[in-house]
């Protein structure tokens, strides 16, 4: 596979999610930091120390930002259908260039592939409003998620055509926050190593496709997010990665792995991993957890490095990863023994 490492931000990408924080900036920096707390780090140290430029990032923005009528549907207090229309799009941006009248069908074939890889039980095509309900209540979302998704199948040109005039019209809002924040967002995009680091590669190896690109995001600094065609490294994913990976004293990371541990559902996720590798909708069958609560937990195993991923036949499987479990031994021999 070939994957270009481009270290750059995505313009489309990066004024998609400055509108989104813009939106709902009190609940992403609450849960931002829950997320650094769950990693067993200090998040009000954490944040002070890197990541005190978002906020400005985001109020930058906000001064040149043009409304749209329709902005709430895509950009409402709702991560999860943000998420999934971003990658949408993400995923076939040359959508922009061709939304010409008569796509509905084309489109509503390229969310049924969508689905499809992300393990969703559909029927098969969506031509009829039967079809459509009937993939929208498959999905282990919520009301208001599948009401938007249903809605998306049901008008998808005017939906995309909608996203896409409300990224033009703030194309200038990007530019404006790129220059203001450009001393900040330089220092940040030099501190990038310049090869892939290994907290990306794991997310990207064993993936089956000819090749990848890979973005820079300072919208989502912490992330590491793909589909099947492009992924976006979060600008600080790399520093979060090593303030875990090298902490001095192994008292202060031990009891962080134990702590995952000692959670009964990731404990029993990894128990059922180490037969063999298993993707989300087969472990929460396994388990009898939501394909959500899966998810969640496989965020905290896999950056705390107890699982990999791996795509086989359009599905993410995740595999057991025994390197941490040795460390672990080391940690309490020195600590203990």
């Amino acid at each position: 596979m070939k994957v270009e490492y481009k270290r750059e931000l995505h313009p489309l990408f990066e004024t998609l999610g400055l509108i989104f924080l813009m939106k709902n900036w009190e609940n992403v920096r609450s849960e931002l930091m829950q997320s650094l707390e769950e990693m067993e780090i200090d998040g009000e140290g954490f944040y002070s120390k890197n990541l005190i430029y978002l906020e400005r990032y985001v109020r930058e923005f906000e001064k040149k930002y043009v409304p749209d009528p329709g902005e709430d549907f895509f950009f409402g207090n709702n991560e999860k259908f943000f998420m999934i229309f971003t990658a949408l799009v993400m995923e076939y941006p040359e959508l922009e260039a061709d939304m010409e009248a008569g796509v509905d069908e084309k489109l509503r074939d390229l969310i049924e592939l969508f689905f499809l890889d992300e393990e969703c039980k559909v029927p098969a095509g969506l031509d009829t409003m039967e079809k459509r309900f009937a993939l929208v209540q498959s999905l282990d979302y919520s009301e208001d998620t599948k009401w938007k998704l249903l809605t998306l199948l049901n008008h998808p040109s005017e939906k995309f055509c909608t996203l896409f005039e409300i990224y033009r019209k703030n194309r200038p809002a990007f530019a404006y926050t790129a220059e203001k924040n450009q001393e900040c967002l330089a220092a940040l995009l030099k501190k990038v190593p310049s090869d892939i680091p290994a907290v990306m590669e794991e997310l990207i190896t064993g993936l089956e496709m000819d090749q990848i690109t890979v973005y820079l995001t300072a919208a989502f600094p912490l992330i590491g997010w793909l589909t099947s065609k492009t992924a976006f490294q979060g600008i600080l994913l790399d520093k979060l990665y090593l303030y875990k990976k090298n902490r001095e004293d192994a008292r202060e990371i031990l009891p962080g792995m134990l702590k995952v541990l000692g959670d009964k559902s990731k404990f029993e996720i990894l128990y059922s991993l180490k037969e063999r590798g298993k993707y989300n909708l087969e472990i929460a069958e396994e388990l009898q957890l939501t394909p959500a609560t899966v998810s969640h937990h496989m965020g905290i195993l896999l950056s705390n490095r107890f699982v990999t991923v791996e795509k086989q036949d359009g599905k993410v499987y995740y595999q057991f990863n025994r390197e941490p479990f040795g460390e672990m031994i080391r940690f309490l021999e020195e600590i203990f023994l």
